[in-house]
């Protein structure tokens, strides 16, 4: 039986590769509805719209058009944009089910500030870190450390961030983002090293998740801070100590996780992973690696979202054994082990 859902964000990255993960396990009609002109064309769904707005009520009232035109099961939001937020919140007014955290949870893990807060006061590992609220706030922190982190404290692919050594350039690099207001936050400048553990959540348990690592961002010379947002290649990991982090993060922020929820991990120079934010109510744009390597998360989720949990088992970090996926622009994705990965460069 073919099942047809909605996805708002379908032609950005994180769609594209949710629906090659629902088309890759079978199954599913997807209708795709993108607000960029570029996306809508490079969208993979079935069905594509494309629709833009600047009215809730609107968004809402279309969504809800489309939904019933099609006679779809389930709606899900593919991107932290605009949108999510807003479907997050009126949640209870489309006429599909959808499956996210509590609205309150979802926004306290939007803010990054606010969810430091919280890992810190949980004395979780976070570096260390400050709101910017004036200049003697970068003077600080850069007293302290030789280098410091800048980012804006909501978005996904490194809003705003950047990494220097100079008060001046922090100085204004914040003056060049308007970023006074309490919209960014700055941190302890940590090593290259990064991980992410990806999850689903039903009730207040978790039911699958997988470790990565990333081995390094794809064309890091076009963003100040080196991060694109963009991962060049990566491969899955088995740590139980990061895993049982993750979900400590999870559960100090969540009151009863449900839905995905991804937790990212910077290492410092002493080999120690640092919690720097949560992902909530939508899966990363690598989603269709963790699928070819064993964990399709995007066919759960939906299957989940309607179906609940039934008896199947828990997957926990199934993929045990260390693939690597590298992508990058204009070719196709390859997934390799790591001795097909690690080439002498000699030969």
């Amino acid at each position: 039986m073919t099942r047809t859902i909605v996805i708002i964000n379908a032609g950005d990255s994180p769609g594209l590769n949710f629906i090659r993960s629902l088309k890759r396990a079978g199954g599913w009609r997807v209708v795709g509805i993108d607000i960029d002109l570029q996306e809508y064309h490079g969208s993979e769904a079935d069905v594509r719209y494309l629709f833009d707005w600047s009215d809730e009520d609107r968004l809402v009232e279309y969504v809800n058009e489309i939904i019933e035109r099609h006679a779809a099961e389930f709606l899900y939001v593919a991107d932290t944009d605009r949108e999510l937020p807003v479907v997050s919140r009126r949640r209870d007014e489309f006429r599909a089910p959808l499956f996210l955290p509590d609205h309150t949870d979802h926004m306290l893990m939007e803010d990054k500030w606010r969810t430091w807060g919280a890992l810190d006061a949980a004395d979780l590992p976070v570096p260390d870190s400050a709101l910017v609220t004036g200049r003697s706030t970068l003077a600080d922190m850069l007293s302290r450390y030789p280098k410091v982190w800048l980012r804006r404290i909501s978005g996904s692919a490194g809003s705003g961030s950047m990494s220097t050594t100079s008060i001046d350039f922090a100085e204004a690099w914040i003056d060049h983002q308007n970023g006074w207001d309490g919209s960014f936050m700055v941190a302890e400048c940590l090593g290259l090293r990064t991980a992410t553990f990806s999850g689903i959540w039903l009730n207040g348990e978790l039911v699958a998740s997988q470790l990565r690592e990333r081995l390094g961002w794809k064309y890091p010379w076009l963003a100040v801070s080196g991060v694109t947002g963009i991962t060049g290649a990566q491969r899955t990991v088995w740590d139980e100590q990061l895993h049982e982090l993750a979900v400590a993060c999870i559960r100090t922020v969540c009151r009863s996780p449900h839905g995905a929820i991804g937790v990212d991990f910077t290492y410092d120079d002493a080999g120690n992973p640092r919690v720097t934010e949560l992902q909530p109510a939508r899966f990363y744009s690598s989603m269709l690696f963790l699928a070819e390597a064993g964990i399709n998360l995007p066919d759960l989720y939906c299957r989940l979202a309607l179906d609940g949990r039934g008896t199947s088992p828990a997957r926990i970090n199934p993929v045990r054994n260390r693939v690597v996926w590298v992508k990058g622009v204009d070719h196709l994705p390859e997934l390799l082990t790591e001795d097909q990965y690690f080439v002498d460069a000699d030969k």
